[in-house]
């Protein structure tokens, strides 16, 4: 695992998501209230790019299936409802299953922002 410079901290702006490459993975750095975070773009239920989702208190809203992950835990903390009347039957429910988001460390330094990932797409245990 190594430190990569992502971008100037300007680009970063407070209560924002932006998408950016590292080591050819999509990475999503974000600021909430003043503080930085960092994931995997891709949503753990579907994979859609978080980066259109938007801020529900410390939560990221998945644009897709509004999915809520805290920013600072990475857990899944709500699932947006499927039911459209009491007589709804649920599809398959392993469709409905999520993983938590993976998260990075990630640190401002010198008017810099910069992500700690690993090489290879692989994540350290």
């Amino acid at each position: 695992m190594s430190w990569v410079k992502v971008c100037e901290s300007s680009e970063v702006k407070d209560n924002s998501l932006q998408k950016f490459n590292i080591k050819g993975k999509d990475t999503l750095v974000g600021k909430r209230n003043g503080e930085l975070f960092a994931c995997d773009n891709s949503c753990p239920h579907r994979g859609a790019s978080l980066h259109r989702g938007y801020f529900k208190d410390d939560n990221i809203v998945c644009y897709l299936h509004e999915y809520e992950f805290d920013i600072k835990s990475g857990k899944l903390v709500n699932m947006a409802s499927w039911r459209k009347s009491n007589t709804w039957k649920e599809q398959n429910p392993a469709w409905r299953k999520s993983g938590d988001l993976i998260l990075y460390d990630v640190e401002e330094k010198d008017g810099n922002i910069y992500v700690k990932i690993e090489d290879g797409n692989k994540q350290e245990s």
